[in-house]
């Protein structure tokens, strides 16, 4: 699935908590010391934002992190960017869903004017350049899914970003294994199946934060 010499390690959903994702690094340099290789890659799949203590701290961390790494876009940087952008019903949508959490992280009333709502500006253009998907080998790294019957190529924004049930139901072949986040996993554990790979174990919610380790056609995990 990937060819000799490569090593993928896939972070699943953050939402701000800091210290996981401290250990979850930690995990991973140690895995790297003890085997080493010559291409590494980190891939963080999104949703680093909200619920959770510390989304600042976070991007911070990730801003700052020193391995050969992509950063994808979650649903909750982009429902972020456009709540900052003055979106009304964005607005409304990120404070349901734990953008007060995130405000307060940045020193950020949530109940103040919309027109405050200004995290610092490099982490604002940090989250602006983040990337909808990645492919290697042959694995497809997104934030949420794909649409079942639709090419890679032709893949709706929206549905890379939020999709579930058509998605996580279906048992076709999508020409790529895909490798995803967004849905907390029922166990707190990663899911694997022929078509996919779910590594949201709802770290936000007490599970773990968890990563994949791909390299050939192996699959290992690690946790934090």
């Amino acid at each position: 699935m990937l060819p000799r010499g490569e090593r993928i390690y896939a972070i699943g959903d953050i939402h701000g908590c800091l210290d996981k994702l401290k250990a979850l690094h930690a995990a991973i340099r140690a895995d790297l010391k003890a085997y080493p290789i010559a291409r590494p890659l980190v891939v963080h799949l999104g949703d680093y934002i909200d619920r959770g203590p510390d989304s600042a701290g976070v991007v911070r961390t990730l801003m700052r992190f020193d391995l050969p790494s992509i950063f994808l876009k979650g649903n909750h940087e982009a429902t972020a960017l456009a709540a900052m952008e003055g979106e009304g019903a964005a607005c409304a949508d990120w404070l349901a869903y734990g953008g007060d959490a995130a405000l307060r992280s940045w020193g950020l009333d949530p109940a103040g004017p919309r027109t405050a709502w200004r995290p610092p500006t490099e982490h604002v253009a940090w989250m602006r350049q983040l990337r909808l998907s990645h492919r290697q080998g042959g694995y497809l790294f997104v934030h949420a899914g794909i649409r079942p019957g639709v090419s890679i190529d032709e893949q709706d924004p929206e549905d890379l970003l939020r999709i579930r049930r058509p998605f996580l139901d279906s048992e076709a072949e999508h020409g790529v294994v895909v490798v995803h986040g967004h849905t907390p996993t029922r166990g707190r554990t990663p899911e694997r199946h022929s078509n996919r790979v779910n590594l949201d174990t709802g770290a936000v919610f007490g599970g773990p934060l968890t990563c994949g380790v791909f390299e050939g056609e192996k699959l290992e995990f690690l946790s934090a």
